[in-house]
């Protein structure tokens, strides 16, 4: 995170960045669990709800984690549906893939059309969000992938300072902004996911705003040409927190 150099060029759109994080998450399901032992012997079985019960269900679950892998990429849309990865994207990503080599695996687009041909996502139901991503796995899984990053990207718009009003909400994520003048402001933000059991191992956000003129250049990327809007320049900084990302992830794996 934070490995990108902005400089200045002579004509163009400066995208400069406002902020980006991933966090990574390797914990024990099981070991989530035991604290139960003594949350039973307070508590009577009559006592606890439905809801308890569910919550014991969702933690059940553990990290699988193994490399080289296939790693796959789902890009949402502005409709909140799995698209085809836009072509500059695709350079980013498979810049991080040569950054990497065969230790890492492979990066694998999901394809719309095979997840269409194994499932269909709930359009009228209440968690959207849920549908769109329990219909990415599926895709996935047709194509043997083992982990898959789920991302999107957004934009808000504003002439003054925003008090922290954002234009559009994201499927997979929500960002507050800065209170402060924005021209435009791209966010991407993803989730990287175990397709078999859907441990979430990862969640990246990224946001930049295009503000005049400059020329980004990464440590890992060959891709020198400025990013045609603040939306690629948001998701060439989550390319870079998803690097961050995956070496913890395999250091984790290594132990």
């Amino acid at each position: 995170m934070g490995r990108w150099i902005t400089g200045l060029a002579l004509a163009g759109t400066l995208i400069a960045i406002t902020a980006c994080s991933a966090h990574v998450q390797t914990s024990s399901g099981a070991d989530y669990l035991k604290r139960y032992a003594q949350y039973d012997a307070a508590t009577s079985a009559a006592a606890q709800t439905d809801t308890d019960a569910a919550v014991r269900e969702i933690a059940a679950i553990e990290p699988d984690l193994q490399f080289p892998a296939r790693i796959g990429l789902a890009r949402i849309g502005p409709y909140g549906d799995l698209i085809t990865i836009p072509a500059p994207e695709l350079a980013i990503w498979g810049d991080l893939a040569e950054a990497y080599g065969p230790e890492i695996g492979e990066f694998v687009p999901v394809s719309p059309l095979i997840a269409s041909m194994v499932s269909e996502p709930d359009r009228e139901g209440r968690n959207r969000t849920g549908a769109v991503i329990d219909h990415i796995r599926k895709g996935a899984a047709r194509q043997h992938i083992d982990y898959v990053l789920v991302y999107e990207t957004g934009l808000t718009r504003s002439d003054k300072a925003n008090g922290l009003a954002l234009a559009d909400l994201t499927i997979v994520g929500m960002f507050v902004l800065p209170s402060r003048n924005v021209e435009v402001e791209a966010s991407a933000s993803g989730i990287l996911l175990d397709v078999r059991n859907g441990y979430p191992y990862a969640t990246v956000t990224a946001y930049a705003e295009k503000k005049g003129l400059s020329r980004a250049i990464s440590t890992w990327s060959k891709q020198q040409d400025l990013a045609a809007s603040a939306e690629e320049k948001a998701v060439f900084e989550l390319a870079d927190d998803v690097r961050e990302a995956l070496d913890q992830l395999q250091a984790t794996a290594a132990e």
